[in-house]
């Protein structure tokens, strides 16, 4: 079973690799998908990055505000405090958020929402700390008619890459977390379903990853 402390442990023990991997499975595509996923963005004021990783969207943002990222892990969060001086990192749960109320006038999540091991807790402290109005942009995989081939790929022709790259504990966590991706309908569903109303979705490599844009009713 996956818990919080998995995902702590798998995400810092690949800390070191992390950039180099997303640039490897995206195709050196994924510098412009979160510039993408930003550029979605309409709100100024303090921006919050949840699961931040090494930092690479809050470095990229342009906002005036205050840019804040929490991840569960340290060593994620060691390297992104040296990319992004003026950005501030904190160890905390996407659940249960350590800030008041309307902190925030926008909230990014690159990679990350099908990780949460509780999505509708996570949406709830979304929306209580964003300003009305406030915006929730994810950057994501979708699961559609390809995913199963992606699997498969993941499963076998790639799967030497994976092991020397990660391990064979690290690679089976990755394969599990796009086993169970969400569609971009459950994804929308979800959001409407916890009071976010659905402003654009965009999809990038044939459908397989989604840029999407929430507001909070």
């Amino acid at each position: 079973m996956v818990t919080k402390k998995t995902v702590e442990e798998v995400f810092s023990k690949v800390s070191r690799k992390y950039d180099f991997f997303l640039n490897l499975v995206t195709f050196g595509k994924i510098d412009l998908w979160q510039r993408e996923m930003l550029d979605m963005l309409s709100c100024e004021g303090n921006r919050l990055d949840v699961g931040t990783g090494t930092g690479e969207v809050l470095l990229k943002s342009q906002n005036r505000g205050l840019k804040v990222g929490m991840d569960l892990s340290k060593d994620m969060l060691r390297r992104a405090r040296e990319k992004c001086k003026v950005c501030r990192f904190l160890v905390a749960d996407a659940e249960n958020m350590p800030f008041k109320k309307s902190s925030f006038s926008s909230v990014t999540l690159s990679l990350v929402f099908r990780h949460l091991l509780d999505r509708r807790s996570f949406l709830r402290e979304v929306k209580r700390v964003l300003k009305e109005g406030g915006e929730l942009a994810l950057l994501d995989i979708n699961r559609f008619s390809l995913t199963p081939l992606l699997v498969f790929l993941m499963k076998f022709p790639l799967k030497p890459f994976g092991l020397l790259i990660f391990g064979s504990e690290k690679w089976s966590f990755f394969i599990h977390s796009l086993e169970n991706a969400l569609s971009l309908e459950e994804v929308k569903r979800e959001l409407t379903e916890e009071g976010f109303e659905v402003a654009e979705v965009q999809k990038r490599l044939f459908g397989f990853v989604y840029l999407l844009l929430a507001k909070r009713r």
